[in-house]
């Protein structure tokens, strides 16, 4: 560093000039070293700055030509540069993981959810973020979405008249809650129902039943 004297620290900077050193004293030879952490810092700084520089200046950066590897199906030329920009931005939400899809994706998908509707017939295939309310049930058939999404989450409100009822769901989802039974959920007449259906990896349905 020539502002300090330093201009280089020889390979063998003890040795005679004939090997390449320069022939240094043990006291001369500390005093280099001694100096060595300065340089490193001042480097260090260096290199911080030019990482840190504004996306206007990021043609000159360092930052813009290391890839980051994400989002290669489509970002290939994700940078450090769009790293660093996203989380300034307080944008962090999109490298963030829930199942196979990203924390901001879930987030728009709750934002754009499916306001409360009513539903008649006997055949019901859910979308995400739907809130179904039924009116009374006799006989109700249950379909589960092909590909559901991570944070796949419904819910059914529905009345059973007295007497027999009958709910025909697919053996996939695991029930737990009111009248849920051996793993099973055996609806009864009379009853007001709210059923909350999510996916985690498993379809998974909890029960709350009360008496009308």
């Amino acid at each position: 560093m020539n502002e300090q004297g330093v201009v280089s620290l020889p390979t063998r900077p003890n040795g005679d000039c004939a090997s390449g050193g320069e022939a240094l004293s043990a006291s001369e030879l500390k005093e280099r070293f001694d100096r060595l952490p300065r340089y490193i810092a001042e480097r260090l700084n260096e290199l911080i700055d030019v990482l840190n520089r504004s996306p206007a200046e990021k043609e000159e950066a360092i930052a813009d030509l290391i890839l980051t590897g994400m989002f290669p199906s489509t970002d290939a030329r994700h940078t450090l540069t769009d790293l660093f920009k996203d989380v300034l931005n307080g944008d962090f939400a999109g490298y963030l993981s829930v199942g196979t899809a990203t924390l901001s994706d879930c987030l728009a998908s709750k934002a754009n959810a499916v306001s409360p509707e009513s539903f008649t017939g006997d055949e019901l295939t859910p979308s995400d973020g739907a809130e179904y309310r039924c009116g009374t049930v006799a006989e109700l058939s249950l379909t589960l979405p092909v590909s559901p999404s991570p944070a796949f989450r419904c819910t059914l409100v529905f009345d059973t008249p007295a007497g027999n009822v009958s709910l025909d769901y697919p053996a996939a989802i695991r029930w737990s809650g009111d009248d849920v039974a051996e793993g099973a959920f055996l609806p009864v007449g009379g009853r007001h129902y709210t059923v909350t259906l999510w996916y985690d990896g498993a379809w998974e349905a909890a029960v709350r039943g009360v008496d009308l």
